[in-house]
């Protein structure tokens, strides 16, 4: 089965007798956030560092890597996110706190992604790092106030 984040419903997959519309995963239990499909979180980090305004304290960041089956739709998902976090859950809205790492125009082929984020490290300094195992390339996140 699979949750649908606009439903709000856990469909049974195709392979296993759905329709894209017949329920499934009775005894599974309903996700806390739900994000878009075929956009492949790889890195999860909760933020310790005081780098960031305070929103940002104890939140997670996620690195989703893009992704790879989405045709005949253009490729998606190739950004960092965040989720606020208050008392161990989810406080809030997902956001898009890093993006384009795919660059230029929409494409079709997740090849042509320059970027493709996969794993997240807090600096000691309270940084934000973001690797790429696409393009080879370590990314360092300063805020530096407004």
């Amino acid at each position: 089965m699979y949750y649908d984040k606009i439903h709000h419903k856990k469909i049974l997959m195709p392979e296993y007798g759905g329709d894209g519309k017949k329920e499934g995963g009775e005894n599974a239990i309903d996700p806390l956030m739900a994000f878009p499909g075929h956009l492949a979180p790889d890195g999860l980090l909760f933020y310790e560092g005081n780098k960031f305004p305070e929103k940002y304290k104890h939140g997670a960041f996620i690195a989703f890597h893009g992704s790879w089956n989405r045709a005949p739709e253009p490729q998606k998902g190739f950004f960092v996110a965040f989720v606020p976090f208050k008392n161990g859950k989810p406080s809030g809205d997902w956001e898009i706190f890093a993006d384009d790492f795919a660059g230029g125009a929409p494409f079709m082929s997740p090849n042509e992604a320059k970027h493709r984020p996969c794993g997240l490290a807090e600096g000691p300094d309270g940084s934000l790092y973001v690797s790429d195992d696409k393009g080879g390339t370590i990314y360092k996140i300063v805020y530096k106030g407004k």
